[in-house]
């Protein structure tokens, strides 16, 4: 599945920067879920402490753009993104791991 940086920054940063529907479709793809409201949170977390490769890629490129532009501010980085970045793509993978979530709490399968 490829996103944008700016569908992407809401998995990245956790400010939501596109419809919330995008979270669920990127997070259930990652996951091979289908996760409620409630656990959005354990499974942002959750991928940001598994770290694959491909994520912190992600994360590195949102760093490198607000570390250019000097800034954190999302209203300005969104706009940033929007002319700047408009088209720039990243690929999520999956993470296939041993772990399910449960009413927001990681359970070992």
């Amino acid at each position: 599945m490829k996103v944008t940086l700016k569908k992407a920054f809401s998995i990245i940063d956790g400010r939501l920067s596109t419809e919330i529907g995008d979270v669920y479709e990127m997070l259930n793809y990652i996951f091979d879920d289908n996760f409620m409201t409630h656990q959005l949170p354990t499974a942002m977390n959750r991928l940001k402490e598994l770290n694959p490769n491909w994520f912190s890629g992600m994360v590195d490129v949102l760093n490198d753009v607000k570390k250019t532009n000097n800034t954190n501010d999302f209203g300005e980085l969104i706009k940033i993104i929007d002319k700047s970045f408009p088209a720039y793509e990243f690929q999520l993978g999956k993470i296939s791991s041993e772990f399910s979530f449960f009413d927001g709490i990681i359970k070992q399968k």
